[in-house]
């Protein structure tokens, strides 16, 4: 029983896979150290990691006539809202 609280006690941290102690990395939860922060953090702002959204071209008109357009149509994921 003591092996299961323990388990609950602890996580794994999503940069460097390290398995820390709650208690111990509670003001950078999830991850393990303010380090591990910064460098999830600069991938994010580099564009190495993204959440997938899809880009839909523009609808075409059955009028035949083109239609200037500024930017294709962007669907985010559900949840996501531009602000």
């Amino acid at each position: 029983m003591k092996g299961q609280d323990r388990k609950a006690d602890v996580l794994r941290c999503p940069t460097c896979d390290m398995i820390v102690d709650i208690q111990v990395a509670a003001a950078c939860m999830p991850f393990c150290s303010r380090r591990c922060q910064m460098i999830d953090l600069g991938r994010w702002l580099n564009e190495e990691i993204s959440l997938p959204c899809e880009v839909n071209p523009p609808d075409d008109d059955d009028d035949g006539e083109a239609h200037e357009t500024s930017s294709p149509t962007i669907r985010l994921p559900p949840g996501w809202h531009d602000a």
